[in-house]
């Protein structure tokens, strides 16, 4: 029997799951600064309301897994599609939570002190289980309002991460530049130099340098991809708003003064600037060769682009109305907070960055990868452990994580999954592609941080926007789809 039959309202329910899932994305994404304002504000513990907000996550996570279930018509055999991404996924997390329970249970390992619940709630509470979440109800969410929601809510976030630093920090705009900074649930915002000791008590730091310095890079590249491909026409009230994130995003970048972040915001920035300009020649060289009989007859077998002066010449006004804006506060910054470009914390850590051998982070970096590799080689075909012996972390890069993890067997299943977003943007059409580029854009973000920082089973943000775009993609692919 069908269980869809029996709802009152399917359509409505479905529609309502669509919308838990977008939510559930936005939050569990892009929510962390509001969620580390009320662990400030409210005086409480970080430990129990994070693990409070973790918990209301999976919990509404499991609920939309049994929605999907509900949801789910069995279709006809000429129209189903095996849906390749959800069983390379399934099939990984098999592999990669088995190696979990073998090296925690079996081998006893223990990672860094965290007890095993920690490994346990972050893989499947925080990654498996919200991703399978969002891949089974992907059909069901609307891109354009995610895409609106999320932008907002990341927007809210920054403006609260920026107004505390500035407003309730104690700490002086020009301090703020020249070193890079984390705050402590203490609420107070120390810089990283100067306090070695601090940085010993991980615990008491609630937003690190590398979180600061993210997410405004992120807010930076989503406001590039919403100008750029998002609208066709931004209008004035668009304009002061994008002006206004990329100024708070840039400051957090610099506060931060975290080199990870800093070459994703240089890298993604210029990949969707060449993109932009690439398609606009692309449809301009279409519509202008078209304009010739001659030529036009030979190009019927070409995809015709469409192609209007108005939307170009609009976009670039308001490119210019920005740019007037952003002079304008950097002019007034400078001259009001006398701050110095040589004296900037983030050109002093890019600097040294360069003089790579005297950069103890980068060479930390580079023995975790070395050590991943080893034992890689190791065991080759299913990995050798979830834990680095080099620090007895993670890798501090996912792709290292998976090779030392679950060897080339789960790596083959993992790449898949990872080039599923890849291949449904490229097929999808240019509107539907629009509709995901602010998503997609987030999407290409985490997965640069988690190139440099963090673990595979700490990547919920890589685990979800994959899910999402994954589950909206093969939605608008479906025969009979509008487009």
């Amino acid at each position: 029997m069908n269980l869809l039959a029996t709802l009152p309202y399917p359509k409505t329910f479905a529609a309502f799951n669509g919308l838990v899932a977008e939510w559930l994305l936005i939050w569990t994404c892009f929510g962390y600064p509001i969620q580390a304002m009320v662990v400030l504000y409210s005086g409480f513990d970080s430990t129990p309301v994070n693990a409070s907000f973790r918990a209301i996550y999976l919990f509404v996570s499991i609920c939309l897994v049994a929605g999907a279930m509900v949801l789910f018509r069995p279709l006809k055999r000429s129209s189903y599609r095996l849906n390749i991404p959800l069983l390379a996924f399934v099939i990984f997390w098999i592999l990669y939570g088995t190696r979990l329970v073998y090296d925690l249970e079996w081998k006893g390992l223990q990672m860094l002190g965290y007890h095993k619940y920690y490994v346990y709630a972050w893989a499947f509470g925080c990654s498996m289980i919200p991703a399978l979440a969002l891949l089974l109800n992907g059909r069901y969410m609307v891109a354009e309002r995610l895409t609106k929601n999320m932008f907002y809510f990341l927007f809210t976030s920054i403006v609260c991460l920026t107004v505390y630093l500035v407003v309730y920090s104690g700490v002086t705009i020009n301090e703020l530049l020249v070193s890079h900074y984390e705050i402590f649930l203490s609420g107070k915002v120390t810089s990283v130099q100067e306090l070695p000791v601090e940085l010993k008590r991980a615990s008491d730091v609630l937003i690190n340098s590398i979180t600061i310095s993210f997410y405004g890079s992120l807010m930076v590249v989503t406001s590039v991809a919403w100008f750029l491909f998002y609208q066709r026409r931004v209008s004035v009230w668009y304009t002061l708003l994008l002006v206004a994130a990329l100024v708070m995003g840039i400051f957090l970048l610099m506060v931060g003064a975290s080199r990870g972040p800093l070459l994703m915001f240089l890298f993604l920035s210029a990949g969707l600037i060449l993109a932009s300009v690439g398609t606009f020649l692309v449809r301009f060289s279409i519509y202008a060769l078209a304009l010739f009989p001659a030529v036009s007859k030979k190009l019927k077998k070409l995809p015709r682009a469409g192609f209007s002066f108005k939307p170009v010449l609009h976009k670039l006004m308001m490119l210019l109305t920005g740019l007037m804006l952003i002079f304008t506060v950097y002019n007034y910054g400078r001259k009001k907070i006398s701050f110095e470009i040589e004296n900037l914390a983030l050109k002093k850590r890019v600097e040294k960055m360069l003089e790579y051998r005297n950069d103890k982070t980068a060479n930390d970096r580079i023995e975790m990868w070395t050590g991943a590799l080893h034992q890689f080689k190791t065991n080759p075909v299913f990995g050798d452990s979830f834990i680095n012996n080099v620090g007895n972390l993670y890798s501090h890069n996912i792709f290292m994580d998976v090779l030392m993890s679950v060897g080339v067997v789960g790596s083959l299943f993992f790449i898949i999954y990872l080039l599923a977003p890849f291949y449904y943007l490229l097929r999808l059409p240019s509107e539907r592609k629009r509709s995901l580029s602010v998503l997609f854009t987030a999407f290409l973000a985490f997965l640069a941080l988690y190139m440099t920082s963090g673990g595979l089973f700490t990547a919920a943000e890589f685990w979800i926007l994959s899910a999402a775009l994954i589950g909206i993609s093969r939605q608008y692919l479906r025969p009979g789809t509008a487009q």
